[in-house]
């Protein structure tokens, strides 16, 4: 715990710079995701001398959490359909502070319409001076239709009675460096074996690339990030800066995989007046400009890289820039809900906070490979609108939004991925 303090025993220290030492430090505290409350306090014992007392109330670490989940993108997309053949369904086990040293233990059985079975381990230090770290995962993945394309910027599937169209194996070592307090590198080195049912490689020839149905390569991925955020789970202060460069196909390996791409992201968070807060965020990607193959290649619509009010569109491409903006007013201040049923301060108290805000997106891809079955590449995309966002316990964020586009479409969509 001592190690996110922003100053050590005997320190000295200006007092006018206290109270953001005071602050900063909580934010570390709460950012290492093992407390449910932080409280950072000074008490005076003698003249010139300031003890400080951290409080904090700990979180639940072993957690079986059941997995009901829609086979689809997000849940707007499977609201189109309703099927309730699309879902899948199983359990996290998480075992965070796993052996009392922060360590984090994932292990995730997945059934249903999707089958995943994925192991973690995350080793957060393995240095007396507590700046190097490792993380090991691997897994096996099962999916009974596949997206080999897209037109009109909507995904088109293919599925076979009774079959799994795509099978995926894959692990990866992940050794991490974090220096000080907020900058974090990480370098992955992993290996992936895919394959799909041959009518998939026969619909699209560039699924994986001159027709081939499987896929055996070798990926490394370098990523730095600078956090200076209150809490990185839903800012309000600070920024956010990630640099992620990534080549998938080291020429090791026989495979028609050979890809790069790089992206660099940055998030500021403002606190403009008692209660109203704006956030600024912008995204730009860019990769290789030789075919790709379709799996692999990505535009806007896929997990929190989205413009509002087309998260029923996916636009693919191989570059794109995103902004996205978003005005908060604290509709509820930070509360405390107390269920005296439950014994303990690790599930009875219930932190909760309640945002109203307005938004507004932009983005633009290019796409040189799609070209006419991909019409909203090539222009700028605009929407926006109003929403709820529910902040709670565990690192849970409920955002419930009415969102309009460019083209006059609108609707009321739910999220529940941390974003701008």
């Amino acid at each position: 715990m001592q190690r996110e303090m922003t100053f050590n025993v005997g320190d000295t220290i200006a007092a006018d710079s206290m109270a953001y030492h005071m602050q900063r430090s909580r934010s570390n505290l709460r950012n290492v995701k093992l407390f449910n409350f932080v409280e950072v306090d000074t008490c005076f014992s003698e003249e010139s001398r300031l003890d400080v007392v951290v409080r904090v109330v700990e979180r639940w670490y072993v957690w079986p959490v059941p997995i009901v989940e829609l086979g689809d993108r997000n849940f707007s997309e499977w609201w189109q359909t309703k099927d309730l053949s699309r879902i899948d369904y199983g359990a996290y086990i998480f075992w965070n502070n796993f052996r009392g040293r922060n360590e984090t233990l994932v292990l995730e059985l997945r059934f249903g319409y999707n089958n995943r079975y994925q192991l973690r381990y995350e080793i957060p230090y393995l240095d007396k001076k507590q700046k190097f770290g490792i993380e090991f995962k691997g897994g096996y993945e099962q999916a009974r239709e596949v997206a080999y394309t897209s037109n009109e910027n909507r995904r088109v599937f293919h599925k076979e009675e009774g079959k799994f169209m795509r099978r995926l194996a894959y692990g990866a070592v992940i050794p991490r460096w974090r220096p000080n307090l907020y900058n974090v590198h990480e370098l992955e080195i992993g290996f992936t074996n895919e394959w799909v049912e041959d009518t998939i490689a026969k619909l699209n020839p560039n699924f994986f690339g001159k027709g081939e149905s499987s896929t055996m390569h070798f990926s490394i991925q370098y990523e730095l990030t600078n956090d200076i955020t209150d809490y990185t789970v839903y800012p309000l202060t600070g920024h956010i800066f990630n640099l992620k460069i990534r080549k998938d196909g080291l020429g090791i390996l026989k495979s028609p995989v050979d890809m790069f791409f790089a992206e660099i992201e940055f998030n500021k968070y403002w606190k403009i007046h008692p209660r109203w807060y704006f956030a600024h965020g912008q995204k730009l990607r860019l990769s290789s400009f030789n075919q790709q193959p379709f799996i692999y290649q990505r535009g806007l619509g896929y997990k929190s890289d989205y413009v509002r009010g087309y998260e029923l569109n996916v636009i693919d491409g191989q570059h794109y820039a995103l902004i996205k903006t978003s005005l908060r007013w604290m509709l509820l201040q930070p509360k405390r809900i107390n269920l005296k049923f439950l014994k303990t301060d690790k599930l009875g108290l219930i932190p909760i906070t309640i945002f109203a805000n307005a938004n507004f997106d932009a983005g633009y891809v290019i796409d040189q490979q799609l070209n006419k079955g991909n019409p909203l590449a090539g222009q700028w995309i605009f929407g926006g609108g109003v929403g709820i966002d529910v902040s709670t316990f565990y690192d849970i964020v409920w955002r419930m939004e009415y969102s309009a586009n460019r083209a006059g479409q609108h609707g009321f969509f739910l999220h529940f991925l941390k974003y701008i």
